[in-house]
């Protein structure tokens, strides 16, 4: 797969990608437990056990320094991944745990974005297992930094304990306050997750593997023109799908539904997006043009103003000539 082929990513979790050699570092732990504690393998059993992967980077990321610099280096990360745009999430309140407030946590990830070259959105999570005063928190923390480094808002977490039905009153108030969203749906739970997260006005789904159940389904999200951020590697150590020949990624690209390529946590499912290119061009008759295509679908499922979007299009548009002539 060629490295230079400009890459989108919209589904990426800060807290999920620290630079392993940052996380030792930083915790003054050996590397090998390091490295057990924040990354995960094929014997993981499930979404619930996946996430204890991120109590160590969690705990190192408590001070404005420590977030600006983990920021910077992710960043610094996407462009060797030689992403052109990206938007990346966490839960800010998770990292208030020494004495930050949540502006202050948020205000010290955007400056790490803004040491680098490329563009780099954040969108701010809402958590499943979180009280909704906490939830209502993250929502007006969104609203008092759109336009200003914050694109959106999304609600992650243990999707399977917490049923997406449940938090309709937050998005409510998110579309209240003209906040846009996406929603992890349909990774860890079945399709009627996909259902209300559409239901709720999500313009994108986080993984959403599962709405290949139903056909109908399939229909809704060609028609709304909703796109899913899709992440092989983490949907197979999630046990989300067996295996990679299982998952739905091809079928709903091929059936016209509106596709996006991620590496959702860097570090804990120790990948790329160079490595989810080859692993599905390995297994999947994809193309260049294919994952040129997705890009462009991803850019305009961005959160980015319209305006700004045409750049990031000429410079698809650009790789995509080699192929033509």
């Amino acid at each position: 797969m060629d490295i230079m082929l400009p890459k989108v990513e919209l589904h990426v979790h800060l807290d999920g990608s620290v630079r392993l050699s940052t996380l030792q570092e930083l915790s003054q732990l050996p590397m090998e437990e390091v490295q057990k504690n924040s990354t995960t393998s094929s014997e993981c059993s499930s979404l619930e056990e996946y996430l204890k992967c991120f109590s160590l980077p969690i705990s190192v990321m408590q001070t404005k320094e420590n977030l600006t610099r983990i920021a910077q280096e992710l960043g610094e990360d996407l462009q060797k991944d030689h992403v052109i745009y990206a938007e990346v999430r966490f839960f800010p309140l998770a990292h208030t745990l020494q004495g930050l407030d949540a502006d202050e946590v948020v205000e010290a990830v955007i400056e790490g974005f803004q040491k680098v070259e490329i563009p780099i959105g954040v969108i701010l999570c809402m958590m499943r297992n979180e009280s909704t005063k906490r939830n209502v928190e993250i929502i007006n923390l969104a609203k008092r930094f759109l336009n200003r480094g914050v694109v959106a808002l999304d609600l992650a977490g243990d999707e399977a304990s917490y049923p997406t039905k449940d938090f309709e009153e937050l998005f409510r108030l998110a579309k209240k306050l003209d906040i846009p969203f996406t929603i992890h749906a349909g990774e860890a739970a079945d399709e009627k997750s996909v259902e209300d997260a559409i239901r709720f006005g999500a313009s994108r789904i986080g993984h959403g593997i599962h709405a290949i159940a139903k056909k109908q389904l399939i229909e809704e999200l060609k028609q709304k023109h909703i796109l899913l951020e899709m992440c092989p590697t983490s949907n197979i150590q999630t046990k989300a799908v067996k295996n990679i020949d299982e998952h739905p990624f091809w079928k709903m690209y091929q059936a016209g539904v509106r596709i996006s390529i991620n590496t959702d946590n860097r570090t804990v499912s120790y990948t790329n997006l160079e490595k989810e290119y080859q692993l599905l061009s390995q297994h999947f008759p994809v193309t260049y043009l294919d994952f040129c295509q997705m890009n462009e679908m991803a850019m305009e499922a961005s959160f980015q103003p319209e305006e700004k979007k045409q750049e990031f299009y000429q410079i698809i548009e650009n790789y995509k000539k080699q192929f033509r002539e």
